[in-house]
């Protein structure tokens, strides 16, 4: 019988793409596995081209290695928003590709964004704005393949609140934050729950806020601003995922326009996300759903989503001292 990794030897690549060569005894612990059970993955995934295994003083080192095709264990890549109903969806049809997908969730753009460009995940839906900087950190490896999300964006106000305002770096809530000119000093947070924190504490007179942390905002109480964004998530891919991009760009289209009619399951995102489903169910309403990236609209807006990437204001950041 042709052998093909699980969900365990995904557990084990994972670890070795995040945390870089190991042992064999210091990933046994990691893992909780027995060395004997262990070293029989190990060695298949080495045969394949996955990892590499090789002595060193006589001491086994294991590291990532380089798999012959397409990466038959892949990570997928998404904020914790309201606008994906459409990737269990993708990940069902990804599986028709490569045996393993696994969909891991984040709370900041530009930690998915730096994470794509280093090949520790393979696809990512992640704002337009990452993805350009992923795509000039990797060297040109990172490519938008499909479609994604629009919309769902808002400023929300606290008007006794501090001086300026707070938003995530390199994202499309940054987009927004250039687009209306919001007063500085710009305040840069890791998550959606840290920005809405800033603003209730009166820390900031506004914040850039998607879906669902903008309706949270809306219902406590706060004035809320459409940013107007006709774009925001993307499905970007690293190279190494090249050969298969017409079929990847496929499963996307397809996978939205399940979720355009409706066809998508709230309580498996919930469990999935983090946010509750009938939240999320509610909140996803509020996003455009795009089977194809809108170049029209991303034409448009480019000085603004470059200028976002990387802000005039950056320059005070980067020399402080001589601004």
């Amino acid at each position: 019988m042709r052998w093909e990794p699980d969900s365990v030897d995904a557990e084990i690549v994972g670890y070795i793409t995040e945390n870089g060569p190991t042992t064999l005894s210091e990933l046994a612990r990691a893992l909780g596995m027995a060395k004997s059970a262990l070293w029989r993955r190990v060695r298949r995934l080495a045969e394949a081209g996955i990892l590499e295994a090789r002595r060193v003083g006589g001491t086994l080192i294991i590291s990532a290695g380089e798999p012959r095709g397409p990466p038959p264990l892949v990570r997928l890549g998404i904020l914790r928003a309201s606008e994906y109903p459409y990737i269990l969806g993708l990940a069902r049809r990804l599986r028709d590709l490569f045996h393993s997908v696994k969909v891991l969730v984040y709370d900041e753009a530009r930690r998915l964004a730096i994470d794509l460009a280093a090949g520790r995940i393979h696809l990512a839906m992640a704002p337009l704005v990452s993805l350009l900087l992923a795509h000039r950190l990797s060297g040109g490896a990172v490519h938008v393949v499909g479609g994604g999300s629009g919309g769902g964006a808002v400023i929300a106000w606290n008007r006794d609140g501090g001086t300026g305002h707070a938003t995530t770096m390199a994202s499309s809530m940054e987009l927004c934050a250039e687009l209306h000119g919001l007063p500085g000093p710009r305040r840069y947070a890791s998550s959606g729950e840290e920005l809405l924190a800033l603003l209730a504490r009166g820390r900031v007179g506004a914040a850039a806020l998607w879906e669902p942390y903008a309706s949270r905002a809306a219902r406590a109480g706060f004035e809320v601003e459409d940013c107007g964004l006709p774009v925001c998530c993307l499905l970007g891919a690293h190279r190494s995922l090249e050969p298969l991009y017409p079929k990847i760009a496929a499963a996307m289209e397809e996978s939205v326009s399940e979720a355009r009619r409706g066809e998508w399951d709230p309580q498996a995102y919930s469990s999935l996300t983090g946010i509750p489903a009938v939240e999320a169910e509610e909140t996803a309403r509020r996003y455009t759903l795009l089977e194809e990236p809108p170049i029209s609209e991303v034409e448009r807006a480019w000085d603004s989503i470059s200028r976002a990437a990387v802000p005039p204001r950056s320059l005070g950041d980067l020399m402080p001292l001589h601004a």
